[in-house]
């Protein structure tokens, strides 16, 4: 009876010609798996924003108009507008961060942004993980 594809390969890790290399490399994988626990856990708890998105053609007071009508919703806050005038900025002017926002937080707000004119969508981002 020949030993199975397992048996063989068990016996060629535990070859002692191998044991440092095979002790080097679990440790490797140990490490790797720890840091990654790690960074996961002790790390800053990831961005995430909901950004709306405009028609080319709509203008500043239908964009302010969003922004007026379509306040924070539960936990879904509405960022300030950034003043640094960066052309993304006046492109996606109306953000909020919905990283603590529940689901019907989240959902006033996408109903309430897609009710109005000039207004293409919103789109979720996530950053920081």
């Amino acid at each position: 009876m020949s030993p199975t594809a397992a048996t063989r390969a068990v016996r060629y890790l535990a070859d002692p010609r191998r044991r440092t290399a095979v002790v080097a490399i679990t440790l490797a994988a140990i490490g790797l798996i720890a840091f990654g626990i790690y960074a996961t856990l002790s790390g800053p708890p990831p961005k995430q924003e909901a950004v709306v998105y405009f028609t080319p053609e709509a203008t500043t007071a239908q964009k302010d108009a969003v922004r007026a009508a379509c306040p924070s919703v539960g936990r879904a806050i509405q960022l300030p507008k950034d003043r640094n005038n960066l052309a993304t900025s006046r492109a996606y002017p109306l953000r909020y961060d919905v990283a603590q926002a529940s689901t019907a937080d989240r959902a006033a707000v996408y109903k309430c942004v897609h009710d109005h004119p000039g207004v293409v969508g919103i789109s979720q981002e996530t950053q920081g993980q």
